[in-house]
Parts: structure tokens; C-alpha cells; sequence
């Protein structure tokens, strides 16, 4: 080979190298655009929404599924460094922003934050709207099954005191969180959510296992299961799962209780070490647009706090008086709030009383 081919191979190879050198770095940096984010299990962010996001930004989302609200807690104070967003319920909302858990969101990188109807907003978690962005509302209420209630000899349900009657025997299945049974027991003692007057909770507790012969299941992720198969004839669950109760057998019926509802609200939150801090601001405001939130609210069953959703909603959705929740209904709600200072104490009576 003679120097001028050799030369000009030698130039070629050189320009390959860094070709593929820098074809390499791009492949790093690409890499690199992440975001871990933790939430519930199922299909709470719609994996489809997760999809077209990656797709439209090339980001990477780290879904981390979890299952409870404490195990979000025990994360992000652990490894506050690991995680970029989580989506957690008031209650811990408020636990997080007073334990310096949280960062403050910089609205400005969030134009969609506008869409978020102040209804949902400047409640006592986060009264200056700085550490959650709302993402799905939920109740809790009652699904039943008026036919089947009636052929038993119990009178209507309408409110949560109906379930003491001795003809549900063996036929009311409950969500089974403590906070949440003690609730139902407060209200139907015409008390507040999380009493912690000694003699109110000691009368909720003998009234609580008055209830025992009635309960045929504990059930927290489908609890409208025991409606739909007959095993049950009365639920109290939430929302999203008495949608689908109905929507599988039309002859059940929500009923929203007389004393009241808890209502929750699911949050985004920020970590304070977010290692992905710009990316997670352009998913946050990718949900924040009408069109993906009414997505997310056609699939999930939750109600949505984006006022500029409503357009985009199914007509299915917009009927649904569980997810387009009146007025009406929704001054009839309250907030479980400060759970800590009552959760050991309930979490005692009730363990009693499931072994009853």
C-alpha cells in the first residue's frame, strides 16, 4: 500500500472514531433523561399516558408501585435523594411538608397549574399551594344493592347507621383500613372523623363490634366484588370501585351516606433531593394538560381536579354522578386529618375487633 492510500485510510479511520465516539456520548446523555416516580399499583398513572410522554420527550419514567402511604413516607425520608415525585394522599401530604421532606414547586416551570379548580386547592395540607399538585379525587361511599337488600327484610340503606341492621347479617363487605371503619362508626354516632376524646372512641369501639356479625369480607382493592358475585348485598368503598360495580351490574346503586363522606385527595409531591428536577416539572405540566387529564380520568374512575378537563370527558363520565360529583354531594365531605395522632389507637380496636 503506498503512503497516499495509506494516509487517507488513516484520515477515514480517524473520522469514524470520532463518529462513533460522539454517537456514543449522544447515547449516554440519552440515557441519562429520567425520572423515578412512585405511586399505587394498577393502573393509577395510566401506563398509556406514561407511554405517550416518553414518547413525546424522550424521558425515561421509573414507575415504582407501592402500597400504601406510609411506604411512600418511609421511602422519600430514607433515600430522599433516589426519588423525584410521588403521588400521596392529603393526610401524608401534610406529614411530608411538616417533617422538611418536601420541595417547593416552582410554579413557573408548571403553566398548566392554572387548569387546578381552587376547589381543590388551599386545603389545610397545603394552604399556600407550594408542595402538592392535586391529581385524583376520590370518596368514599356506599354501593348497594336495593333488591337484594329489600328480599332480606332490611329497610333502605341510606346512610351509614342502616348497616347495624340484624338482616345484613353475613352481607357487608368493608374496606379494610382502620381509620376508615372507625370513620363509619363516628359518623353513624352522629361524630366527627378522628375523635380522640377517650369515651367517644371507647363508644365507637362497643359499637363497632356490634357490626361484627355483618361483615362477610375485609376488602380494600375490590370490595365491589362481593356486590357484583352476590356474596354481599351492601359495600362501603370507594369511588373508582363502586364506578366499576355498577358498571358491571347495573341493578347496584351508589348511595351517598346522610352523615357525610371522607373525601381524599391524591397529590403529586416533590422530593426535597429530586435528583430529576426539570424533567419531573415537564411531566407534572404533561398531566396538567385538559386533554391528559381527561385520559387520565376516563381510564382510572377518579374524579379530576382540572377544570380544563371537562371538555374532554366522556358524556359516560360527565353523567356519572360518582365522578362528576355535585355540588351538593361535595359540601356533604370532610378530610381524614392528623391520622398519626389517632392511627395506633384504631389500629388497636380494630385488630380486636376483625378477630371477633
Amino acid at each position: 500500500m503506498n503512503k497516499s492510500k495509506s494516509g487517507k485510510l488513516s484520515v477515514l479511520l480517524i473520522i469514524a472514531l470520532l463518529v462513533t465516539s460522539l454517537v456514543g456520548c449522544s447515547n449516554d446523555a440519552s440515557t441519562g433523561e429520567q425520572i423515578n416516580l412512585m405511586s399505587w399499583g394498577g393502573d393509577f398513572i395510566p401506563r398509556e399516558v406514561i407511554a405517550e410522554f416518553e414518547k413525546e420527550t424522550g424521558i425515561k419514567v421509573n414507575y415504582k408501585e407501592v402500597t400504601s402511604n406510609e411506604d411512600m413516607q418511609s421511602l422519600l425520608e430514607t433515600n430522599p435523594d433516589q426519588y423525584d415525585l410521588a403521588v400521596v394522599t392529603d393526610y401524608m401530604v401534610d406529614i411530608l411538608r411538616q417533617n422538611g421532606s418536601l420541595g417547593i414547586l416552582d410554579k413557573e416551570k408548571l403553566p398548566n397549574f392554572s387548569n387546578i379548580n381552587p376547589v381543590y386547592q388551599s386545603n389545610y395540607y397545603d394552604e399556600n399551594n407550594e408542595y402538592s399538585m392535586p391529581y385524583a379525587i376520590s370518596t368514599s361511599l356506599l354501593l348497594v344493592n336495593p333488591k337484594a337488600v329489600e328480599e332480606l327484610g332490611a329497610s333502605p340503606i341510606k346512610g351509614y347507621k342502616d348497616l347495624w341492621q340484624k338482616e345484613l347479617k353475613d352481607n357487608v363487605v368493608i374496606v379494610d383500613w382502620s381509620v376508615e371503619v372507625m370513620g363509619v362508626v363516628l359518623k353513624a354516632l352522629g361524630y366527627e372523623y378522628n375523635e380522640t376524646d377517650p369515651a367517644i372512641v371507647a363508644q365507637a369501639r362497643e359499637k363497632l363490634f356490634d357490626l361484627a356479625d355483618n361483615i362477610v369480607r375485609f376488602e380494600t382493592n375490590t370490595p365491589e366484588d362481593s356486590l357484583i358475585n352476590g356474596e354481599a348485598v351492601a359495600g362501603f368503598m370507594y369511588s373508582n370501585q363502586a364506578v366499576k360495580g355498577q358498571a358491571a351490574d347495573s341493578s347496584l346503586e351508589p348511595v351517598f351516606p346522610e352523615e357525610g363522606m371522607p373525601i381524599f385527595i391524591d397529590s403529586f409531591v416533590m422530593s426535597k433531593g429530586a435528583p430529576n428536577k426539570d424533567n419531573a416539572y415537564k411531566f407534572l405540566d404533561f398531566l396538567l394538560r385538559p386533554e391528559i387529564a381527561a385520559k387520565i380520568a376516563d381510564i382510572t374512575n377518579f374524579t379530576t381536579p382540572n377544570k380544563a378537563a371537562d371538555e374532554f370527558l366522556s358524556e359516560a363520565y360527565r353523567n356519572n354522578p360518582m365522578l362528576n360529583i355535585s355540588d351538593e354531594v361535595a359540601e356533604n365531605t370532610s378530610f381524614y386529618i392528623d391520622v398519626a395522632a389517632v392511627s395506633e389507637e384504631y389500629d388497636h380496636i380494630y385488630s380486636e375487633f376483625k378477630m371477633k
